[in-house]
């Protein structure tokens, strides 16, 4: 969502920099305390001016709002920081990397698509802490 904010700043000041990053700046801030209605307004304002002479940033604009209209039950941050949860890919980035990475990239190593499939549910499993056990309990079962 923050990169939607700062693509709608730069359509709404093309021209200058200064004023698109403290408009970002400012809706990045309103978006962290869940205040996605006051940014949705605003920009819905500007979208209205600039579809008086339509063009290409125009229709950028009403894309991006349609964009946070559509995914506006995912964005209360403020509740999700207050309930200790993460924000952003970065966590689930650095995961990836952990978990695939630094196993299945390694040079030299090839991997089957079903080698490789049962080989990160062990992985993950592992990295899981607690829930190794739990792995191959279910796996014994089935």
């Amino acid at each position: 969502a923050s990169e939607y904010l700062g693509e709608m700043a730069k359509l709404v000041h093309p021209q200058d920099a200064e004023a698109s990053r403290t408009l970002y700046e400012y809706w990045k801030g309103e978006l962290a305390e869940s205040r996605l209605e006051a940014i949705l307004a605003a920009a819905k304002e500007h979208q209205a001016r600039m579809a008086l002479s339509p063009s290409p940033a125009s229709e950028a604009m009403e894309k991006k709002i349609a964009y946070l209209e559509n995914h506006r039950s995912r964005m209360d941050y403020a509740r999700y920081r207050r309930e200790g949860l993460f924000i952003g890919s970065g966590i689930v980035e650095a995961g990836c990397k952990k978990v695939i990475g630094q196993r299945f990239k390694a040079s030299g190593m090839f991997w089957s698509e079903p080698g490789a499939r049962n080989l990160l549910h062990i992985r993950t499993a592992i990295l899981s802490q607690n829930r190794f056990n739990d792995f191959w309990n279910t796996r014994s079962a089935a």
